[in-house]
């Protein structure tokens, strides 16, 4: 795992050797082990390295081959490296060391850039530079766990790790772009490949580019799309188990490889749990788990199901407490994940990576297993909205009066009642708005209040994902896991996993996004995935055969803290009253009276936590980048 950057400077002048070194510099904390550099004429590449395969000076960067025409910055894990190795080796490569990044050097020559991406099981960002062609391969892996961002400017193309690296690239300081704050008051992140910062974008997950160095132009390759696996058996629910089975092992298998301990989040729920009993089960040495726990919460606390976890499969469990006052670490959070997020789970994301980073360099995450396994509730309820649209429009009537009185925050048939309410609301809405309403932060009124130059264009990108996978023939459960994987699993849950790891220089591994894992589940048949009863209906069946009934009985809880009641605390005054006359209204032209009716309603009985949550990381965001 690491931190990587590079310039390329099309005008015929050479790279600021002082310009590389402060962007690489600049991300350290995601490779507080070694530091290299290259430069060539033109072109200059840089890492950051946490040593966790191969700790040899044979695993520095930036690697090249023997006759010094390739240069590979690499940042990642591939799984499949030593099964490559044999088949490289085979064909006549020589290695010189253990480490997983000579693979690609070595597969380079032999595939390209792009048929070694196809071939590659894992999560990375590379860059190859190949010196004879005069040419720079920039790739992607295929979800997007790894991230790479881009920027052009009139004389040079540069890419990093991270986005604040850029501002010492010498193309000149950032520049907040503010079209993005639309999409946010819906979405509460920003959709790629945009970011919010002008000039700098994101590269897509499976897609290598190519850079010509003399020229600067660019050609992009799409290496990998999602599709489906077809199981061997779809009538056979024994046969679709044992295949999820083996899945399940061989992807959790081969995310133990580490010459360093490697340890796991737990935190009680469906998807830590079946990894901490099958990491248990193939690990070589004793496994250690980490769990995030609240001092107060308007929710029950998840430390003692995680600790019933731990017990069951054999292995120690640490247990991480955050307590309201974590409200004020918001602005180192802020700060590492470079863009706004709206989503509290950050808060006891980086208190579980503080906390985990002190014992172990690596660890095991469940992200993905909702996606995956048909963990959401949208992933009933949108079909049953397909169903309705051309009902009566009574039953919406009748639905939306009785979950208009309900608490935001209620659980089993109750909150089935709202959400069906929530349904009603949307039913008549187009596949791709529907979608959008499930995650609106604010509503339309709301957000004319708030921000009233605010542009929301963020529906035309989800129209298309959708349009995408209706050409590709996917189901109504299967079109909402397509749009989930290429929206919010990458630019919310996969962002801020790996902004808030590396803060902390640990490296965070998803088993669950295996891609012959994913691809088998998105082929499930529906019956597998979802019921009226449950989600997960497969992975739960699993699960029983590993752990007490207790666990696999277990709903779905979020990450999120329990912001409702922290805001209406005296230790959180100072931040709620703050937000009407921040950066919000001076930098980014919010409403103070919108923000203060918000927190007035607020502070009266409503819940809008979230709301308020959403409102203060962007206020600490505009702090930091806004002039």
């Amino acid at each position: 795992m690491c931190g990587i950057a590079g310039i390329l400077r099309f005008d015929g002048q050479d790279v600021d050797r002082g310009c590389l070194r402060s962007m690489v510099s600049a991300m350290s904390h995601r490779g507080p082990d070694d530091e290299g550099l290259f430069f060539d004429a033109g072109v200059a590449l840089g890492v950051r390295r946490l040593a966790i395969i191969d700790l040899s000076p044979t695993g520095h960067q930036p690697m090249t081959d023997g006759d010094g025409f390739v240069q590979v910055a690499f940042n990642g894990e591939i799984y499949n490296f030593k099964d490559l190795r044999s088949r490289l080796s085979a064909c006549g490569y020589a290695f010189r060391g253990s480490s997983d990044t000579e693979v690609l050097v070595h597969g380079y020559r032999q595939f390209g850039a792009a048929g070694l991406a196809t071939r590659l099981e894992g999560m990375f960002a590379f860059a190859i530079l190949d010196r004879k062609q005069r040419k720079l391969f920039l790739g992607r892996d295929h979800f997007g766990v790894k991230p790479l961002y881009l920027r052009r400017s009139s004389h040079q193309v540069s890419f990093a790790s991270e986005i604040r690296p850029f501002a010492l690239d010498g193309s000149g300081p950032l520049s907040v772009d503010p079209d993005f704050v639309g999409s946010f008051l819906r979405l509460g992140y920003v959709p790629s490949p945009t970011t919010a910062f002008r000039g700098i974008a994101k590269l897509m997950p499976g897609t290598v580019l190519e850079v010509e160095l003399d020229s600067g132009v660019t050609r992009s390759q799409r290496y990998y799309e999602l599709l489906p696996a077809q199981p061997e058996v779809i009538e056979d629910d024994d046969a679709l188990l044992q295949q999820l089975r083996e899945a399940l092992n061989l992807a959790v298998r081969r995310q133990l490889g580490a010459d360093v301990p490697v340890g796991i989040f737990l935190s009680g729920g469906l998807d830590s749990s079946t990894l901490s009993a099958l990491a248990a089960r193939h690990s070589s040495h004793p496994l250690r788990s980490f769990t995030i726990g609240f001092a107060q919460s308007d929710r029950k606390d998840e430390t003692a199901y995680a600790a019933e976890v731990a017990h069951s499969v054999g292995c120690e469990n640490v247990a991480i407490h955050l307590a309201p006052y974590a409200l004020h670490d918001l602005e180192a959070v802020v700060r590492s994940l470079e863009e706004p997020l709206a989503d509290s789970a950050v808060l006891p994301l980086w208190h579980l990576c503080k906390g985990t980073s002190a014992h172990v360099k690596v660890a095991l995450s469940g992200e993905g297993g909702d996606e995956a396994f048909g963990g959401y509730a949208r992933y009933f309820w949108g079909p049953v909205a397909n169903r309705l649209a051309s009902s009566p429009s009574a039953f919406a009537t009748v639905i939306r009066g009785i979950a208009s009185t309900m608490p935001t925050r209620v659980h089993g048939l109750l909150n089935v009642v709202r959400r069906a309410g929530k349904l009603a609301q949307s039913v008549r809405l187009p596949e791709s708005e529907r979608y959008l309403s499930w995650f609106d932060i604010f509503s339309s009124t709301e957000r004319a209040t708030l921000q009233p130059d605010a542009t929301d264009t963020v529906g035309e990108g989800i129209e298309s994902l959708f349009a995408r996978a209706r050409e590709l023939g996917l189901d109504e459960v299967q079109r909402l896991q397509f749009v989930d994987i290429g929206t919010f699993l990458l630019d919310n849950l996969l962002m801020k996993s790996d902004k808030l790891s590396m803060a902390h220089s640990l490296e965070v591994r998803v088993p669950l996004l295996d891609r012959p894992l994913v691809e088998l589940a998105l082929g499930l048949p529906v019956r597998a995935k979802v019921s009226v009863a449950a989600s997960k209906v497969l992975l739960r069946r699993f699960v029983r055969a590993e752990l007490p009934e207790t666990i696999a009985r277990r709903p779905k809880r979020g990450f999120e803290i329990p912001v409702d009641r922290w805001f209406r605390e005296d230790a959180t005054a100072d931040l709620r009253n703050g937000l009407s006359c921040g950066a919000l209204v001076r930098s980014l032209g919010f409403s103070r009276e919108g923000i203060d009716a918000l927190v007035s309603r607020h502070m009266q009985g409503e819940d809008l936590g979230r709301k308020l949550f959403s409102l203060l990381t962007l206020d600490l965001w505009a702090r930091q980048y806004c002039p």
